[in-house]
């Protein structure tokens, strides 16, 4: 790594090539005199006042700077720059990582995050970390690598429980994200024992809904005189024909949908899903002329959607299983009151793998499930649509006798 300096005014400047990007800094606890810096040896001159102990300082940071990127050079992925920039700038103040509070840590991991994780996974994290920064206000104490043991842990479930009445699911959620952090730290160095692998993500068996394909037509029929709720209508069937996303189907571009489908790479995972078009995907399109809307409240969509179906008619009273503070109790609700953006993306799943018979790995390639058994658990099969599908299969055997 080649590290230069060069003289602006008063100050030296410090720079350096990572990761394709330049970085840059002030050298600190230095003041230069205009004719005291040699340009081409870029160090002081031996004249100069203080010459020795400011030449001693630019060693100082060119050895860092080099010593550091050894150290993260294998690291996958490595820091961004401006985590580099901090880690270089913390080492030349003589503050290791290992003195970090796991507080100061939880930026570095979400600045680092954004190199490879989606918008939504950021978003995800960061409502667990503000909860995380929570935990600590009330136990009064600042959290330290060396605090996460299985005490801690206990403490951490009770407070979700009992202080916030989380979900069992919504609290395994919250500590999948804490392990997260830890592996990270600990692949880093930041912290030793990996006892955090013992910390299990509390669950509940709980119930959804998906739409059925009846149920699209009524949605797709529904007159609609808001500009607003038709677009949110129009992508809302577009997620229960492709399964996507919320953030795929509500962000298309024209140039995705070339040759009857729809190709893209999704944000979540970074891997290129391709999806015939459906007729009703079709239908939609020809409504834009091919430039699909874009629409990314979350909020506002799911409020809005549940209108859409309420005024569709999608109105059965739906009785299903909800984890209350971590009890499974019944909730009975009209249907339209169960459903949210993600249910575009489960009913067609659901639909196409009970109704249709599509190839269940082929459903997961769209899904993202890695494992039949969790693409199983996200529809919720149960014992009656299986029935269900094997009766499909012996009525498509009986037409071919």
């Amino acid at each position: 790594m080649n590290v230069k300096f060069r003289q602006e005014g008063r100050y030296i400047r410090c720079s350096f090539q990572y990761n394709l990007q330049r970085v840059t800094m002030i050298v600190q606890n230095i003041r230069v005199n205009k004719t005291d810096f040699s340009k081409q040896k870029q160090r002081f001159k031996p004249a100069s006042t203080n010459a020795f102990e400011y030449n001693e300082v630019l060693n100082k940071y060119e050895n860092t700077i080099k010593k550091l990127y050894a150290n993260i050079i294998n690291f996958d992925p490595r820091p961004s720059p401006s985590l580099f920039k901090e880690m270089v700038i913390d080492d030349i103040k003589g503050l290791s990582h290992s003195q970090k509070s796991f507080k100061e840590f939880l930026n570095y991991f979400i600045e680092n995050s954004k190199n490879d994780k989606s918008d939504a996974t950021i978003r995800q994290y960061e409502s667990s970390i503000k909860t995380f920064k929570e935990f600590e206000k009330h136990l009064g104490i600042e959290l330290q690598f060396s605090s996460f043991n299985m005490e801690l842990y206990d403490s951490l479930i009770s407070y979700y429980r009992n202080e916030k009445g989380y979900a069992n699911n919504t609290i395994g959620n919250r500590i999948k994200h804490l392990k997260s952090i830890l592996n990270f730290a600990h692949k880093r160095g930041y912290i030793k024992d990996r006892i955090f692998d013992s910390y299990t993500k509390p669950t509940s068996p709980t119930d959804d809904i998906y739409l059925t394909f009846e149920e699209y037509r009524k949605i797709d029929k529904l007159k609609i005189d808001n500009k607003r709720d038709d677009i949110i209508r129009d992508l809302f069937l577009i997620g229960c024909e492709t399964g996507l996303r919320f953030e795929d189907y509500t962000n298309l571009k024209r140039g995705d949908f070339q040759n009857g489908r729809l190709s893209l790479v999704v944000r979540k995972t970074k891997q290129r899903v391709t999806i015939p078009i459906s007729k009703l995907v079709n239908k939609i399109l020809d409504k834009y002329s091919g430039d699909l809307p874009n629409y990314n409240n979350n909020t506002i969509f799911n409020k809005r959607i549940k209108e859409i179906c309420k005024g569709a008619g999608i109105d059965t009273m739906t009785t299903l299983k909800k984890d209350i503070n971590g009890s499974i109790i019944d909730i009975a609700k009209p249907k339209y009151k169960w459903v949210s953006s993600h249910t575009a993306r489960r009913s067609f799943a659901t639909n196409y793998y009970l109704e249709i018979g599509a190839s269940n790995y082929y459903i997961m390639s769209i899904t993202g499930h890695k494992t039949e058994g969790q693409f199983l658990n996200y529809i919720q099969q149960n014992k009656k649509e299986t029935l269900k599908s094997f009766t499909l299969s012996v009525k498509k055997r009986d037409e071919k006798f």
